[in-house]
């Protein structure tokens, strides 16, 4: 396991225990990294941590996304990058299943998914924006390994996403370990905060 390896365990480890920790991973990146609010939990409860595999379409082309599920490692997130509101689903049932099989823990994506009733009944994390029945095509086209815009925000191969009901944050990897090292500082402040704000007194006398 090589230093990334245990940042990205160590933040699956938070991630069941902290509530909103894609607020807090965005907190330690200056505020910054929160894709638009546009990319969502597809189910409730819904959260992950993991590395990114990107996929780039072409059109209603959905090849690269197959393509890019094919590369992942187990761990992995699938990343695609999409039109907003579009036409047509890059994601579906049939794609959840071979994740799963790959040991993937999900998926984000800037383009609707279908068939969300399936991506709940089998506990696989779809973040996108909103769905439709539409499914893409196929033709061969579209790019896997390369920078995506999804949310406003540039998922690089390698980029550490943390997703849950607030939200996705993306970790540039070279930030990885900083970020995790930042956590427990800005969870005692969090505290501290609320603490405050139990004992009767104003925001104004901490800031997070």
């Amino acid at each position: 396991m090589n230093a990334n390896d245990s940042a990205v365990e160590e933040l699956r480890r938070l991630s069941t225990s902290v509530e909103g920790l894609s607020c807090i991973v965005s907190d330690a990146l200056g505020r910054t990294g929160a894709m638009h609010s546009e990319v969502r939990a597809m189910w409730s409860g819904a959260r992950l941590v993991g590395s990114a595999r990107t996929a780039k379409p072409h059109g209603n082309d959905v090849s690269a996304v197959f393509s890019a599920i094919e590369r992942a490692r187990p761990g992995d997130v699938i990343v695609i990058e999409g039109c907003g509101g579009g036409p047509v689903a890059f994601w579906g049932e049939n794609a959840t299943l071979l994740a799963l099989r790959r040991g993937l823990v999900g998926t984000v994506m800037g383009a609707p998914c279908r068939d969300v009733q399936a991506h709940i009944r089998l506990s696989y994390p779809v973040f996108s924006v909103g769905a439709t029945p539409a499914g893409g095509t196929f033709g061969q086209r579209g790019e896997v390994d390369v920078p995506v815009s999804v949310g406003g925000i540039v998922a690089t191969p390698g980029d550490v996403l943390v997703a849950d009901e607030n939200g996705v944050t993306v970790v540039p990897g070279a930030q990885l370990d900083a970020v995790v090292a930042a956590i427990p500082d800005l969870l005692r402040k969090e505290r501290e905060i609320q603490d405050d704000i139990a004992a009767g007194h104003g925001l104004s006398r901490r800031r997070p």
